[in-house]
């Protein structure tokens, strides 16, 4: 099985392609976790049907992913916005919330062909799975990932949470934090087994 870990910036639309994609998944042995950065400036009324009804107001994205009403969708909100691309709220979701074998570090404007947990999960036992992507920041070209600076991003790889949790994301502040936790974990010695993919898994907005 594989984690999803998706930080959101209070993105106001983005959710429904991330949560789609997600829905359309050929395999369902998938966890997704939608980590808001800080209060969600967004907020919903809701009116709780009862004897004497009574309204409360909860965050949007919140209100999306319980209307899903799929177990597999795991919210947490920071109680402020801790900055670094989202970086500390990964850590926190690897550390804390992660219990699957593999987890792969996304974003929730990402949007996953409906291939794609299958074809992570057909390279179960391998350490470090890496595969391509249609990038926005190349004017929606293919990316061909590698493990190597301005080649890989978040969300074209998936790693055994064993790894992840052991190696951390290091330097959650820089530009290419995804970079440097692919650098450390390769360097830490514990990925013996990687795996290409070549194939586009993955559309990034």
């Amino acid at each position: 099985m594989v984690t999803f870990i998706a930080p959101s910036f209070a993105e106001e639309f983005d959710p429904y392609v991330f949560i789609g994609s997600m829905l359309c998944q050929k395999n369902e042995n998938w966890k997704a976790i939608i980590y808001n950065n800080g209060p969600n400036p967004w907020l919903r009324r809701v009116v709780e049907e009862s004897e004497t009804p009574k309204t409360r107001y909860v965050p949007w994205l919140k209100t999306v992913i319980e209307s899903v009403n799929d177990p597999r969708f795991i919210y947490r909100e920071s109680a402020e916005n801790r900055g670094g691309w989202g970086c500390y709220n990964r850590q926190d979701a690897i550390d804390n919330i992660v219990d699957t074998e593999y987890v792969v570090q996304t974003s929730i404007q990402d949007y996953w062909l409906p291939n794609a947990v299958d074809s992570v999960l057909e390279h179960a036992g391998k350490d470090f799975i890496y595969w391509d992507s249609i990038h926005h920041h190349l004017g929606h070209r293919v990316l061909h990932s590698l493990p190597r600076v301005n080649y890989i991003d978040w969300g074209n790889f998936a790693v055994k949470t064993s790894i992840a949790r052991a190696v951390g994301i290091q330097h959650p502040e820089a530009f290419t934090a995804d970079w440097f936790f692919v650098r450390d974990c390769i360097s830490s010695g514990l990925i013996k087994q990687p795996a290409k993919i070549e194939r586009i898994l993955t559309i990034h907005n």
